[in-house]
């Protein structure tokens, strides 16, 4: 009787070459900006495996893992990217734009303390940077830190003169602070800069009206409203970082006949709209 040969179950049909490490890495980074093309033609889910692979294959890049905090955050997902952006600046801690990362992060999660910190580190790196002053200002006010806003916001114009934005949020604090001329002023110069920016000027149009100029204010108001529905709503102003006093003021405004009748003729705001806000680093 004859017997067949054992067959060996665990032999390799073919032989797998071993790539070099420096090869799996670059095969990372490639996957990392691939992921990035992705996000652009909004392909999140694609984009976020992408660059779960891209992490698994060079785990220790904070090209790689900054890419894929991005990512999730942009779908929604702050915790996960907080773990990501997190290793991240500490793979590269000299590195500014890391540390602005994880400052984005935790105010996503609002840990204002946390992302404060983390963007004061960056500064120390890249102390011109003005957008991220501008971010800085906006989670001293969240955590009530208003003179240090105040500085903040400041040091933004300094190095940007015609950061409206960061102009306008000088104008919310002023006001709060009974410095009514300074706020008009503030935001005076945000509406010149920016003729189309709603925010301070509906902020101005209120300061007006409020004290004594009610139908240049309530034109003004008017206008703004034109350009941006969603400042008609109290809500949407107090995540701007309207203070009591203007958020009292422009309640007194929005329910004036005039305004009342404007908003009635307005078509509700749309997705397409304007994202950007005052508050939002």
């Amino acid at each position: 009787m004859l017997v067949a040969p054992a067959v060996r179950a665990q032999a390799p049909l073919v032989t797998v070459p071993t790539l070099a490490p420096e090869q799996v890495q670059k095969r990372a980074l490639q996957l990392a900006e691939d992921a990035i093309r992705l996000v652009q033609v909004s392909r999140l889910d694609e984009a976020e495996s992408m660059a779960q692979l891209a992490v698994q294959l060079y785990a220790n890049s904070a090209q790689t893992r900054t890419v894929l905090g991005g990512i999730l955050l942009q779908n929604n997902k702050p915790e996960e990217a907080l773990v990501q952006l997190k290793r991240a600046s500490e793979l590269s801690p000299d590195t500014a734009r890391f540390q602005f990362n994880l400052g984005l992060a935790y105010s996503r999660l609002k840990n204002y303390s946390q992302a404060a910190q983390a963007i004061e580190r960056g500064l120390k790196i890249d102390p011109k940077n003005a957008d991220e002053y501008f971010n800085l200002g906006n989670d001293y006010v969240l955590l009530d830190r208003q003179d240090d806003a105040l500085a903040a916001f400041q040091k933004a114009v300094a190095i940007k003169s015609d950061f409206w934005e960061a102009i306008n949020n000088v104008g919310l604090i002023r006001y709060e602070q009974g410095r009514i001329d300074e706020a008009k002023a503030q935001w005076q110069q945000a509406v010149t800069i920016n003729a189309k920016a709603a925010e301070p000027k509906l902020a101005l149009g209120i300061a007006l009206f409020s004290h004594g100029e009610r139908d240049k204010g309530l034109a003004l108001s008017e206008e703004a409203l034109g350009l941006d529905k969603r400042y008609s709503k109290l809500d949407y102003l107090k995540e701007n970082l309207w203070g009591s006093k203007l958020l009292a003021d422009a309640a007194l405004v929005l329910q004036t006949p005039r305004i009342q009748a404007a908003l009635e003729r307005l078509p509700e705001p749309t997705g397409d709209d304007e994202t950007a806000r005052s508050s939002t680093p």
